[in-house]
């Protein structure tokens, strides 16, 4: 879930939920042996939330701080049951196929440094073949007297 976070600030805000979320399916399995049983569950979320995402700069990637979106999410929740003292955790995201997709994240990165200023000597040696050039320019557009 935080892959590709280095170097950036997410700020998330909830507001509030549009409708109170809802068990769209659960089950429980073996896993390997017998008596290490999972149980999982599917949670349909429908709210209002504020995201931000911000590169290394500080200058805005994605989102915004003050528009509030209305999120639909689906999330699987995970437990060892066997484990007396386990607990609930996020297992993955559901995206549905007909969901639409998210807007693209534009990325911010550094340029590469100018390189250093021409010394002097080169300068003058730049600026002489400069000149000769226009000169032989002037020279070819020039007609030939007969």
């Amino acid at each position: 879930m935080t892959h590709g976070m280095e170097k950036k600030t997410l700020r998330w805000k909830f507001v509030e939920s549009v409708e109170p979320p809802r068990l769209v399916q659960a089950r429980t399995m073996e896993a390997i042996l017998k008596k290490n049983y999972y149980a999982q569950v599917t949670v349909r979320f429908h709210t209002k939330q504020i995201m931000a995402l911000y590169d290394q700069f500080g200058r805005l990637m994605y989102g915004s701080n003050s528009i509030v979106k209305n999120i639909l999410e689906y999330i699987v929740f995970e437990k060892h049951i066997s484990n007396v003292y386990g607990n609930w955790r996020i297992h993955s995201k559901i995206v549905p196929d007909w969901m639409p997709e998210g807007d693209p994240i534009v990325k911010t990165f550094i340029l590469d440094r100018p390189e250093k200023p021409p010394e002097k000597e080169e300068e003058e040696v730049l600026s002489q073949e400069a000149k000769e050039d226009e000169n032989e320019a002037k020279g070819k557009d020039q007609p030939i007297a007969a």
